[in-house]
């Protein structure tokens, strides 16, 4: 089943899932509970009538030591990200200022 909704604009938002062998990485940081869990919610809050952000795996991002790490394009990125911060980020996601 298709929706259709007047969407003028959408952010995506990046999550870093990168696995290296014999070192650190955002995968083996728990980066894709992070990219569930905002999958989930993004997906809740445009339902509810928010604002549409779309949330895509992304290769590395090259700060492993950091990650997880996860880009809001036109935004900031952002390093450590955990589950418990799935809220703030797709708040700032929804306040980029877009063309």
């Amino acid at each position: 089943m298709s929706r259709t909704r007047d969407v003028k604009a959408i952010t995506t938002v990046y999550v870093c899932t990168n696995m290296r062998i014999g070192g650190n990485s955002c995968a083996n940081q728990k980066s894709k509970a992070v990219l569930k869990a905002l999958q989930v919610r993004a997906d809740a809050r445009a339902s509810a009538g928010g604002a549409v952000v779309a949330v895509r795996p992304s290769v590395c991002m090259g700060y492993c030591e950091e990650g997880p790490n996860v880009k809001i394009m036109g935004g900031e990125l952002l390093h450590n990200v955990r589950e418990d911060d799935v809220e703030r980020v797709l708040d700032a996601a929804e306040t980029v200022t877009r063309d």
